[in-house]
């Protein structure tokens, strides 16, 4: 089956959102170029602090993009799901911890940058996708070197370098996708031909994270150090945005059994009804960030209703083709928004319900988003990057911490990389974060057309 290309175009946006706001500079930018809740000048977590930012929504709307991605395989091989899903599982939870074990690019000297490097290319033969026409010996084979050199650079780490391997160090974002891809793929499975039942499934999520996180309990059980490396009560909060996105990949599966699929001629082609409805879904994202930064509570309720009511009227008349993707963010905006109001704040740490909810309902528009952008000029350099990069995305998450600038490091660059920043110009700094990431994603996305991938 063909891929979704909006669907690698948006995840590649969050990878780069990921890797962007990891390395802007720190401490000197507004505070709505930060997650809300580590303010500058000291980015100290204050669990207090409500409200959103656009870095706020990076982590959701990968959640979504990986949600929507579960039923495009799935309907692959439909016998095997389950016993891949397992597989897969243990391979992402694996990859949380290798990354982290085999990145030895913060200690001084040459020697540990070039390690680093042969730790990312050790990577390779254990999660490159072969060809199916290579035979299975020689799958073995190359696997085996794959486990041979990764243990092997481990233990140069620890033995020269002097880093940890403990159970306790582990890449949290990836590990954190390994369980809510556990859980969201079999919930999908169980439930794929049964709409009713996975409603009835996120209806008992919902409750119980209504339940659950009043009290606190989650905040408390991470606060345990022996607890938190195995189980974190945001796998259960997450679904709520996971479940949606799996409904939205359903209808994007049965898109894609079309031979030629373009959403944007499917609408009347590029008129401007479609580039209104286009920028009036901007428009709504933006009013959103901007209400729940300023804690325009009341406010956000009444003007997202009746916005979200307005979207839904303006696709029904001339792009209906979205009817059910906009019914459905319409939905989650509004109870999203009003939950609000209960529980008073809205937070990534601890998640509450209203985060969720009106996180999922932007992933949903910021698909619809990328539908334009990739069908109106599908061959453009920036489409082919992120696109290229969004396919491939556990390459994607670490090539710039684990290649890049070990290898910036090693020839020198480094030193006009950090002189690219002049400490009294941070937007400056801002400006030579963007584009190390989009050289990163170049990187990535020429290996993608060159069918260079990896998978877990």
């Amino acid at each position: 089956m063909k891929r979704y290309l909006s669907l690698d175009f948006l995840r590649g946006v969050t990878i780069f959102g990921m890797v962007f706001s990891a390395i802007i500079p720190y401490g000197v930018l507004p505070a709505w170029m930060y997650h809300i809740q580590n303010p500058p000048p000291n980015h100290n977590f204050d669990m207090t602090i409500s409200g959103i930012s656009w870095v706020d929504l990076v982590f959701p709307i990968f959640i979504f993009c990986m949600g929507a991605a579960i039923p495009l395989a799935g309907r692959r091989r439909p016998q095997s799901f389950v016993k891949d899903t397992f597989i897969r599982f243990l391979l992402l939870w694996l990859f949380s911890y290798l990354y982290v074990f085999l990145n030895f690019s913060t200690v001084k000297g040459f020697w540990p940058q070039i390690a680093t490097i042969a730790g990312f290319l050790s990577l390779f033969p254990l999660y490159y996708v072969f060809s199916k026409d290579l035979k299975n010996s020689m799958k073995i084979t190359i696997r085996t070197i794959g486990v041979i050199s990764v243990f092997t650079m481990i233990a140069i780490g620890h033995i020269y370098f002097d880093e940890k391997v403990t159970i306790y160090r582990s890449g949290i974002i990836i590990f954190l996708l390994a369980f809510l891809y556990l859980f969201g793929a079999l919930t999908w499975h169980f439930t794929k031909d049964n709409l009713k039942a996975r409603v009835f499934v996120f209806a008992a999520i919902l409750l119980f994270s209504a339940l659950t996180i009043p009290t606190g309990i989650q905040p408390k059980l991470y606060a345990i150090k022996e607890i938190r490396w195995f189980f974190n009560m945001e796998y259960i909060y997450f679904l709520m945005i996971l479940l949606p996105a799996t409904y939205i990949g359903d209808l994007l599966q049965k898109r894609l059994i079309a031979k030629e699929y373009n959403p944007v001629e499917e609408c009347g082609g590029d008129n401007w009804w479609v580039r209104g409805n286009t920028v009036l879904l901007v428009l709504f994202i933006i009013w959103l960030l901007t209400a729940l930064y300023k804690g325009w509570h009341l406010p956000n309720a009444v003007v997202s209703s009746l916005f979200s009511l307005g979207i839904y009227y303006s696709f029904k008349a001339k792009m209906a083709l979205y009817i059910k993707e906009v019914t459905l963010a319409s939905m989650l905006v509004s109870a999203g928004s009003i939950y609000l109001i209960a529980e008073g704040a809205i937070t990534k740490s601890p998640c509450t319900i209203s985060y969720c909810l009106i996180t999922a309902a932007i992933s949903i528009y910021m698909l619809i988003i990328s539908d334009y952008i990739i069908f109106k000029n599908q061959s453009s350099v920036i489409n082919r990057i992120f696109t290229g990069a969004g396919s491939n995305p556990l390459m994607s998450y670490i090539a710039f911490g684990s290649f890049i600038m070990p290898l910036f490091k090693i020839t020198g660059i480094v030193y006009l990389y950090n002189a690219a920043y002049p400490q009294d110009y941070p937007w400056i700094g801002v400006v030579r974060a963007a584009l190390a990431v989009l050289l990163t994603m170049a990187v990535i996305a020429r290996l993608s057309e060159r069918k260079i991938f990896w998978r877990a």
